[in-house]
């Protein structure tokens, strides 16, 4: 069994005419470029069908503007309903307007999507405001009992558009603090995995998942043995980031580093996680 925890989507209006949204800074940041490649749900599904997986979580884009989020969850919330029980959709909430997190968060649990994400911090990186945002976000999934899906990068390497400083030793307290919230820090949150190795963070950090997105952009295959000496196989989801890249760039390297905890990486987590 193969999920693919770490996909994307777009709405057919956006992918169509992706210049009028240009003015969010974020999509302007990581999009303006016609060689970033969007899909919709039938794209996406022919990704799946194709490659043999189970399914796909299917991730949503950090909009600041509450009318893009919720065009956004629209089209998310079909994609549920067009996917053959093969697509696990995430819905957004804006990060303009903090006082309609919880609003938002309702509406997505409603909804019958999967999850909250992937919140994002492309502009300003981990700020306070950024901060205030996301305690919102946490707050709201766990009264409405929903996962969230946050982007984290690693603060030291080469740079590429999007990237910014994720601060991890000031997210790190609000992960402790909302440690009963399912939280998943993609693309191996960043690098906060390694410090699970200091005892009070590994229980502070006890629900909270790591995913492989753009592990071959940024990291050699080692990665996927040395994570398993630090954290238990069950926290490690694969994800591709897909379409940026897919689970023939990943497969062989999983199945060859992680041996015996291959398939829980590769799907037995995701299952268990999203709750089917």
């Amino acid at each position: 069994m193969i999920i693919d925890f770490h996909t994307h989507i777009f709405p057919e209006k956006i992918i169509e005419a992706r210049d009028e949204f240009l003015t969010d800074p974020s999509f302007n940041l990581l999009y303006s470029s016609e060689k970033s490649r969007m899909i919709g749900c039938e794209g996406l599904l022919r990704y799946v069908e194709e490659n043999n997986l189970y399914g796909a979580a299917v991730m949503s884009f950090p909009w600041r503007d509450a009318d893009r989020c919720r065009m956004h969850n629209d089209c998310m919330s079909e994609s549920a309903s067009s996917g053959a029980g093969k697509l696990f959709p995430f819905g957004m909430v804006p990060s303009s307007d903090i006082s309609s997190v919880r609003k938002f968060a309702g509406e997505i649990k409603t909804s019958g999507l999967f999850g909250i994400g992937e919140i994002a911090f492309y502009e300003k990186g981990m700020d306070e405001g950024g901060r205030r945002f996301l305690r919102e976000v946490l707050e709201a999934a766990i009264e409405f009992s929903l996962p969230v899906c946050i982007h984290l990068n690693e603060p030291v390497g080469h740079i590429y558009p999007g990237k910014y400083e994720p601060s991890l030793g000031a997210l790190y307290p609000l992960l402790a603090e909302y440690r009963n919230c399912r939280i998943i820090l993609s693309h191996w949150g960043g690098g906060m995995l390694f410090y699970e190795l200091m005892p009070e963070v590994r229980e502070n950090l006890r629900n909270v998942w790591y995913d492989t997105a753009a592990t071959p952009y940024l990291y050699s295959s080692s990665i996927y043995r040395a994570s398993l000496g630090i954290v238990p196989a069950e926290k490690i989801l694969f994800g591709s980031d897909f379409p940026l890249l897919g689970v023939k760039r990943y497969r062989e390297s999983i199945e060859a580093e992680a041996g015996d905890a291959a398939p829980l990486i590769m799907g037995l987590n995701a299952k268990k996680l999203l709750g089917i």
